[in-house]
């Protein structure tokens, strides 16, 4: 490793922080962690920091496709060091964003694991380009990529997206079929069968809530940087990388300094299931309920869960995505919630 330190000492700019991240001089390990919006992706690696953080220094680079971020806040609980990109697409308008954080990070924090959570409607191919363009290979020592994939919403999304989907599962060295206890078996049966017709060596896990083991994590096929074009980034639309269909997928955020009625606020959240504001992809926040703290509420798939935050929070704020939604709906079932200003 010291002769690979020596024969790129001399070179100029970002990327040679990177030779310091272990704090020792090995190469810094990268997984990037794909899937749509509402997958599981920031489950997962909540999941992840349980078992690597007894054993590694990580850091975590979380894109959101909201205005406000969430992840963020959520991640940070785990004890990794967490960077937040801003909204906008980490493959495009971001990418010297991605460059200026992991030279803060290698500078600061020095963390042997890297995990990169792009926002949700990232595209394999424009996300391949950016490593490449960053000439990433001399320092990084492994990138995996894993795809999560949400069982409940799968078929719907893959016949709209379909080419989207099948280059995530092409590119991906683990493929995991989350929500399984949401759909019967016969389902995920077919989930595999589709898996598998593009990654027939591929690690493909079944499970809830993003569960798997420490040696099926470390198990998993990883990319050639080498064999990347270094490409300048760009939203490309061929067969490898099709945008999925969001381009009418509204976005709303909201900031939240009220403490909220906690049966008004389960309310709120039947009405945004219920699709009573619009049609509701995915939302998100993290509020305070009257005598009940700091939560972060999720919905996907249709379903609504609600979990307390560890630590007390400087504010709240939500993010909702869908079409045809009703902000001045929204605010005014809000106003109906409030209990005090926190």
């Amino acid at each position: 490793m010291e002769g690979r330190r020596d024969a790129v000492k001399c070179k100029q700019g970002v990327l040679p922080f990177l030779l310091s991240l272990s704090g020792g001089g090995c190469a810094v390990l990268v997984d990037v962690v794909i899937g749509f919006l509402g997958s599981g992706k920031t489950t997962f690696i909540l999941n992840m920091m349980e078992l690597l953080l007894p054993r590694e220094r990580v850091a975590v680079i979380v894109n959101e496709f909201g205005d406000i971020g969430i992840d963020g806040a959520v991640l940070a609980q785990s004890g990794a060091e967490v960077v937040e990109l801003p909204s906008g697409c980490i493959c495009c308008t971001l990418s010297r964003d991605l460059a200026g954080q992991v030279e803060m990070l290698a500078k600061n924090y020095a963390p042997q694991r890297l995990l990169i959570e792009p926002s949700g409607i990232a595209t394999v191919r424009s996300l391949l380009q950016v490593l490449g363009s960053l000439r990433l290979e001399p320092y990084v020592e492994q990138l995996r990529i894993i795809c999560i994939i949400d069982a409940a919403n799968f078929f719907s999304f893959y016949k709209q997206n379909q080419l989207y989907v099948e280059a995530q599962l092409e590119a991906a060295g683990l493929v995991i079929i989350n929500k399984a206890d949401l759909e019967d078996g016969a389902v995920i049966a077919d989930i595999m069968s589709v898996a598998l017709s593009f990654k027939l060596r591929a690690k493909i896990i079944v499970t809830s809530f993003c569960k798997i083991s420490f040696d099926d994590y470390y198990q998993v096929d990883q990319w050639s940087l080498a064999g990347i074009h270094h490409e300048e980034p760009e939203h490309a639309h061929g067969t490898i990388s099709q945008i999925p269909a969001v381009k009418d997928l509204e976005k709303i955020s909201f900031i939240c300094n009220d403490s909220y009625l906690p049966d008004d606020f389960n309310l709120f959240l039947q009405s945004l299931q219920r699709e009573a504001f619009g049609q509701v992809i995915r939302a998100k926040g993290i509020v305070h309920l009257d005598q009940r703290g700091w939560v972060l509420f999720n919905l996907a798939s249709g379903y609504v869960t609600i979990t307390p935050m560890q630590k007390v929070q400087p504010g709240g704020k939500m993010f909702i995505a869908g079409r045809h939604l009703r902000k001045d709906k929204m605010v005014a079932q809000l106003a109906q919630c409030k209990h005090r200003r926190i």
